[in-house]
């Protein structure tokens, strides 16, 4: 099998597992990335810059921060500086749902990169930045 396609295979399997691994925390893998950033803001973020930080269309993150706030996972307020856009910043709830969700993810994180011995992990990091260079050089 090509190696692309190998990392295609494991990014699924990592997409499933993610899946499995928030559900009993009432989140999508989207939903706890979005926690995790904000996590991170205490301050909050524009939605502009959670879609660009997630590598999203800022459209797909409208109705995403628009669900997460029905959910009570959200906050939001008007930005001083622009009323025309609005700060996004985690809830009480928010913070709780995020630090188990965190802890379980952590976990899981460690498990599997215990799996690689040390020289396993470097050369499989600098593997993969040398595609991800290659791919954003590529025509």
């Amino acid at each position: 099998m090509h190696l692309v396609l190998q990392i295609l295979s494991a990014a699924h399997a990592f997409e499933k597992t993610g899946q499995q691994l928030f559900r009993p925390h009432g989140l999508t893998v989207a939903q706890f990335n979005v926690l995790n950033l904000l996590a991170a803001e205490p301050d909050g973020m524009r939605a502009s810059d959670l879609a660009r930080a997630l590598i999203v269309d800022p459209s797909n993150v409208t109705g995403l921060l628009k669900r997460m706030k029905t959910e009570g996972f959200l906050r939001e307020r008007e930005n001083s500086a622009d009323r025309r856009q609005h700060i996004v910043g985690l809830t009480p709830k928010g913070q709780r749902v995020w630090r188990a969700a965190n802890r379980d993810y952590t976990r899981s994180l460690e498990a599997i990169e215990a799996t690689l011995s040390p020289a396993d992990r470097k050369t499989t990091e600098r593997v993969i930045q040398k595609m991800i260079t290659a791919v954003s050089t590529a025509p």
